[in-house]
């Protein structure tokens, strides 16, 4: 028996006794905790790949499903905060019962955060450094920066300075509990549109929806997790850089017609759709009006088991 031709099988099974010991109680287990477990498909498709006997491989695949659900079980018998059934139904725990009664990390926590506008600083930097969650950066503030978040996780430290006339500024996620749903963890970011804007987003599994038209985006890399990534990107500067590095995520990109735009995908095992892009090398793709367009979108794609979609509008 051929390893390739029960990779699959096996992990359709697998995934399917986890659903039935979640319907006996006997396993915690759900629809979100299996998205959160998409590095497991590498650690598999690794396997497929190393220079040893199907019947080896067939015996490896089996015990690191076996492993990784004895694990997860064990750490649920344990810790409350790991069975995977406790955050669908989050916001209906009782919590003034006398366990939380003292732990401010359960409760529900609004912050907000703003960096005043500096006329000096032409440029701008944002790093942002989390873990799970819903984030959106839209909109414009008379502030350099402004920043709510809602939600159960732990609030976010703001640290902003200075160098060569570039504003640098940092939100990064407070050591706290984090749950699987990320739901529970809402961030949204405003921006001034007067200072050209490098960012930089790194972030575990969560949904990112960017809407930066109204913004002079020199610079964006993200580096994110199993992750849905929404992105409509503008043309108010000449030349707009962004990097993708992610995991089994669904990103689209939206760029504007009249900007000429390159692709260059560095990915395997994707599903995509470039509207409006003729392949021109390995890897390589360019709208007809790339090289006479007034406005240049490079687009760099690093991913794996991943849906990438980029429309024109």
């Amino acid at each position: 028996m051929k390893y390739r031709h029960v990779f699959w099988a096996f992990i359709l099974i697998a995934i399917g006794i986890l659903f039935i010991l979640n319907n006996f109680g006997i396993f915690e287990f759900g629809w979100r905790a299996l998205w959160s477990l998409w590095p497991l498909i590498l650690i598999l498709w690794g396997i497929s790949i190393l220079p040893i006997k199907d019947g080896i491989k067939i015996i490896a695949l089996v015990s690191v499903l076996a492993l990784t659900v004895i694990f997860f079980n064990r750490i649920s018998e344990r810790s409350t905060w790991w069975r995977f059934d406790n955050f669908h139904n989050f916001s209906d725990r009782d919590w003034d019962d006398e366990d939380n009664e003292n732990d401010t990390t359960y409760n529900y926590k609004d912050q907000d955060l703003s960096v005043p506008y500096d006329s000096l600083s032409k440029r701008g930097s944002l790093l942002l450094d989390a873990a799970a969650g819903n984030f959106t950066i839209a909109g414009v503030t008379s502030d350099f920066l402004s920043f709510s978040k809602s939600g159960y996780v732990g609030n976010y430290s703001l640290t902003t300075g200075e160098e060569n006339g570039r504003k640098k500024i940092s939100l990064s996620l407070e050591k706290t509990q984090i749950r699987h749903n990320g739901n529970e963890n809402k961030v949204n970011i405003k921006l001034s549109e007067k200072p050209s804007w490098n960012l930089n987003l790194k972030i575990g599994a969560a949904e990112i929806d960017m809407d930066l038209r109204d913004y002079k985006i020199d610079t964006t890399n993200v580096d994110a997790g199993a992750s849905s990534i929404n992105i409509k990107i503008g043309n108010k500067n000449p030349v707009t850089v962004m990097i993708f590095n992610a995991g089994a995520s669904s990103i689209t990109i939206d760029i504007p017609k009249e900007s000429g735009c390159q692709i260059k995908s560095e990915s395997f095992l994707i599903s995509k759709e470039f509207d409006g892009f003729t392949k021109k090398g390995d890897g390589i793709y360019q709208t007809a009006n790339f090289l006479r367009g007034k406005n240049k979108i490079y687009l760099t794609v690093k991913t794996a088991i991943s849906k990438i979609e980029i429309n024109r509008y």
